[in-house]
C-alpha cells in the first residue's frame, strides 16, 4: 500500500472539500487542488531522478509545501526523512552521515549544511532545491524488505539516536487505531500549531486520510490561534503544553464553542494551566501519549477535573503492562503492545520482533494506572530531555560544552518548566577562575553555534565537581 493512494481516494471522494485553510486570510486549498499540487511536485521529482526505494531528506518549515512534498515523495515510492529546520547545521549533517540518503529537498537559501554531501549541482524546483546526496553509508541488510515511508531520528548528534523506521502499512495501522477514539471525519477542522518534522505520521496523515480540513494559523501566538479557531470554526486543537500556557494567560481568552477536543501532547501538562484554560475557554484539555515508535496508544478523550493529569485509558487495540522497578507503586515501567508499532530501528538495525520481546515495547516511561484504568505518567526512566516536545539526550549538550577550552567537565539535565515542558540545566566545572557572568554568556554563545536553540542551556551553574553515582557515572538529574 501507499499513503498517497489513501489520500487520493479521499480526494476523489470529496474533491471540492477544503483540505487546507490559511495561513493567509481567506486562503483555501481544496482536496482536488492539493492533489494536483502533489502530482505536479511528484512529477518534477520523478523527472529529476527520484525513484522508488530512494530516501529523501525533507528540510522545510511547517507549511503547506511540507505536506505537498511529503505526499509527493510517497507518490514516487520513496521514503521521507525529516531534517528538522529547528536543528543546528551540525545536527542535520549528522543525520546525513547516519543514514543512506539519496536526495534532500530544501528551501533555496538553506542548503549549506548539505554541501559536504552534494554529488551534483542542485536541481531547481521553483523556489526550492532538490539536492542529490552522496551518502557515506549504505542501508543495513533487511531495509529493502520494508515498504518504508518514514524514518525519523529521535535526536541529531548522538549515537543513541537509532532512527525509527515506519512503513506505509504501520502508519496506516496507527492512524486507524487512533481514530477509533478521535473519530475524525470531513466535518472536522483541525488547527495545526506543531512542528511537522516531529508530528506528521499520526496527525497530518490521519486528518487528510479521513477527510478533515487542516487550519494553519498566521502564527503560533495566542491571539492568532484563537482568531483562527473562531474564523474557521475549528473543532480540534492539537497542541503542546506551551501553546496551552500561552492561551491560558491570554487577556483575550473567551469560550471556544466550536472546539470538541483540545488535545495536549509532547510533554506533561501543568495543573494550573489545565484549570485556567478550562475555566476561561470552557473546554477541558485532553492529554495524549504520543510515541514515535508506537503512535497514539493513549488519548484522554473524556477528561474529568480530578484526572486532568492522566493521558487516559489505553485505546482498545492496545495492551498495557506495568513492571515494578523498585520505585514504588506510582513509578512502574510502562510496556505497550498492539498495532502500528515501529518496523525497525535503523542504526543499529533491529527489527520489530527484536525490539518488542514477546510483543511488548518498553516505552522508557514510568507511571501507574488508577482503579478505573486511567494511565498517569510520573517520569521517564531514560535521560531524554523534552523541550516543547523536541527530545534529545543530555550527552549532546555535554559534548559541545566540553569542546570549550575553559571547560573541565559538564553535566546536563532537563528541569521541569511550566511553559516549555523542560528547560536545559547545565553544571560546569571551569578550568580556572574567571568572570562567571561573562563566561556563562560565552558558553551559551558557544552552544548556539553548534546546537539548536532549544538545546542551549537556560541555566548554567558553576561547580567544583560533578555529582556522580557510586560507580562513577555522571548524574543526569537536578538536585
Amino acid at each position: 500500500m501507499n499513503l498517497y493512494e489513501q489520500f487520493r481516494r479521499t480526494a476523489d471522494g470529496q474533491p471540492d472539500h477544503a483540505a487546507l485553510l490559511g495561513p493567509r486570510n481567506g486562503a483555501i486549498l481544496s482536496y482536488r487542488a492539493l492533489d494536483e499540487a502533489i502530482r505536479q511536485a511528484s512529477d518534477r521529482l520523478a523527472a529529476s531522478g527520484v525513484r522508488s526505494g530512494d530516501c529523501v531528506g525533507l528540510h522545510f518549515p511547517s507549511t503547506t509545501d511540507y505536506i505537498i512534498y511529503t505526499f509527493a515523495i510517497w507518490r514516487c515510492g520513496a521514503c521521507v526523512v525529516p531534517l528538522p529546520t529547528e536543528l543546528a547545521s551540525a545536527e542535520k549533517s549528522e543525520i546525513c552521515r547516519c543514514l543512506a540518503l539519496d536526495w534532500a529537498i530544501t528551501t533555496r537559501h538553506a542548503a549549506m549544511f548539505l554541501e559536504p554531501f552534494r554529488r551534483a549541482n542542485p536541481i531547481d524546483l521553483g523556489n526550492d532545491k532538490l539536492v542529490a546526496v552522496r551518502s557515506p553509508r549504505r542501508h543495513p541488510p533487511g531495509f529493502s524488505e520494508i515498504n518504508c515511508a518514514f524514518i525519523r531520528f529521535t535526536s541529531g548528534t548522538t549515537g543513541t539516536s537509532k532512527g525509527v523506521v515506519l512503513s506505509h502499512e504501520t502508519i496506516d495501522e496507527r492512524i486507524r487505531a487512533a481514530n477509533e477514539v478521535l473519530a475524525i471525519g470531513p466535518s472536522d477542522r483541525v488547527l495545526w500549531v506543531l512542528s511537522m518534522s516531529y508530528h506528521f505520521t499520526v496527525s497530518i496523515v490521519a486528518y487528510l486520510t479521513f477527510g478533515a480540513t487542516i487550519v494553519l494559523p498566521e502564527n503560533h501566538f495566542a491571539t492568532a490561534i484563537t482568531e483562527a479557531v473562531h474564523c474557521s470554526q475549528a473543532t480540534l486543537l492539537y497542541a503542546s503544553p506551551t501553546h496551552y500556557a500561552l492561551l491560558a494567560d491570554s487577556p483575550q481568552a473567551a469560550p471556544l464553542p466550536s472546539l470538541r477536543l483540545a488535545i495536549s501532547t509532547t510533554s506533561s501538562l501543568n495543573g494550573g494551566v489545565a484549570t485556567t484554560f478550562a475555566e476561561r475557554y470552557q473546554r477541558p484539555i485532553s492529554q495524549a501519549l504520543g510515541i514515535i515508535e508506537a503512535g497514539l496508544p493513549c488519548i484522554h478523550a473524556d477528561p474529568a477535573s480530578y484526572r486532568w493529569d492522566s493521558v487516559g485509558r489505553v485505546q482498545p487495540p492496545y495492551g498495557l503492562r506495568l513492571e515494578e522497578v523498585g520505585l514504588g507503586p506510582e513509578h512502574q515501567a510502562i510496556l505497550l503492545s498492539g498495532p502500528g508499532f515501529l518496523d525497525a530501528y535503523y542504526d543499529p538495525w533491529q527489527t520489530r520482533s527484536q525490539i518488542m520481546q514477546g510483543g511488548w515495547f518498553r516505552t522508557g516511561d514510568v507511571g501507574h494506572v488508577d482503579r478505573d484504568g486511567y494511565l498517569f505518567l510520573r517520569g521517564r526512566s531514560k535521560d531524554v530531555i523534552s523541550v516543547m516536545g523536541m527530545k534529545f539526550f543530555p550527552q549532546e549538550v555535554e559534548r559541545v560544552l566540553a569542546t570549550h577550552p575553559q571547560v573541565e567537565a559538564a553535566s546536563v539535565c532537563g528541569i521541569r518548566d511550566e511553559r516549555w515542558g523542560e528547560t536545559v540545566y547545565a553544571r560546569v566545572v571551569a578550568r580556572r577562575a574567571a568572570d562567571l557572568a561573562d563566561f556563562e554568556r560565552a558558553l551559551r554563545q558557544h552552544c548556539r553555534q553548534q546546537l539548536a536553540a532549544y538545546k542551549v542551556p537556560e541555566r548554567i551553574e558553576f561547580v567544583t565537581a560533578l555529582p556522580r553515582t557510586a560507580s562513577g557515572k555522571i548524574l543526569h538529574r537536578a538536585g
